[in-house]
């Protein structure tokens, strides 16, 4: 039985994998993601300067009327989907199956991690959300938590033993995924995979990159002119004098806000 079991989910694997490949070559165009000025909201109202001609805002929380305003404004609209863990407010929240959810995402409560691993006991409820993201109009992703494996090299474990492997393989379905739906998607964070993904993510996405240090790994996108939206939080002790020029040398897209996220940022100039 146990050896039966793990044909079948190999097979089920195959499936999934195989599948994504074939609707990634229905859809071989989607939008490129401007190299401008971004805001970036997941909570409370969100009030988008005269400048900003990107927005990344919540999928749930984001009205498909809103999003098509900022369109017919010129404005191009990112949804936030968190990829890697699950939060237990969300409406879907109960279509995860139990085994798939792990540690507590540590510093965030009812937010646990989930065995991206085993992804294709999930796909469903991904695969919702990413057509809801396109249903409403927006025109890209922002995947939340594509560094699961990097948690399990730390002491804040996921619970699963993920390797980098794991990670490579998820990321990658996902970037099928959205690409077969006509959707730009960016790298979040996780700088040690840029080697794999500069070349398939249409942007990136960084947090604390120059309070961290690792702003120099994502040079590979500035050369291949994908956007870059470096992101540092007040509560971080953020300085806009110090920490813009340095974005403007690397050619990123400097922002500055608080680390809810639920405020109106400041952008480099």
């Amino acid at each position: 039985m146990r050896v039966f079991l793990l044909f079948a989910g190999f097979v089920l694997c195959l499936a999934v994998v195989g599948s994504s490949r074939a609707m990634a070559s229905d859809i071989s165009v989607w939008p490129k993601v401007p190299n401008a000025p971004l805001h970036w909201q997941l909570q409370g109202d969100i009030d988008v300067g005269a400048k900003i001609r990107v927005v990344d805002s919540d999928l749930f929380e984001t009205p498909a009327r809103q999003v098509r305003e900022w369109r017919d404004a010129g404005i191009f609209p990112i949804c936030y989907i968190n990829v890697g863990a699950v939060e237990d407010w969300r409406e879907d929240y109960a279509q995860f199956p139990s085994e798939v959810i792990g540690n507590p995402y540590w510093g965030w409560d009812g937010e646990n991690w989930l065995d991206i691993g085993r992804f294709e006991r999930f796909s469903d409820v991904i695969l919702a959300r990413f057509d809801l993201c396109r249903d409403k109009g927006f025109l890209g992703i922002e995947p939340d938590n594509i560094d699961a494996y990097e948690a399990d090299y730390s002491n804040k474990e996921t619970g699963f033993n993920l390797t980098r492997e794991d990670q490579i393989r998820y990321v990658s379905w996902l970037i099928d995924q959205a690409h077969a739906r006509g959707l730009a998607i960016g790298q979040k964070n996780a700088a040690e995979l840029v080697p794999e993904l500069v070349g398939r993510m249409d942007f990136a996405l960084l947090e604390s990159a120059y309070h961290l240090g690792f702003m120099d790994e994502f040079s590979p996108y500035r050369d291949v002119k994908k956007p870059v939206f470096a992101v540092e939080y007040i509560e971080e002790g953020a300085d806009p004098k110090q920490f813009c020029p340095k974005a403007g040398e690397y050619g990123f897209q400097g922002v500055v806000a608080g680390l809810e996220l639920d405020g109106k940022p400041e952008n480099c100039p």
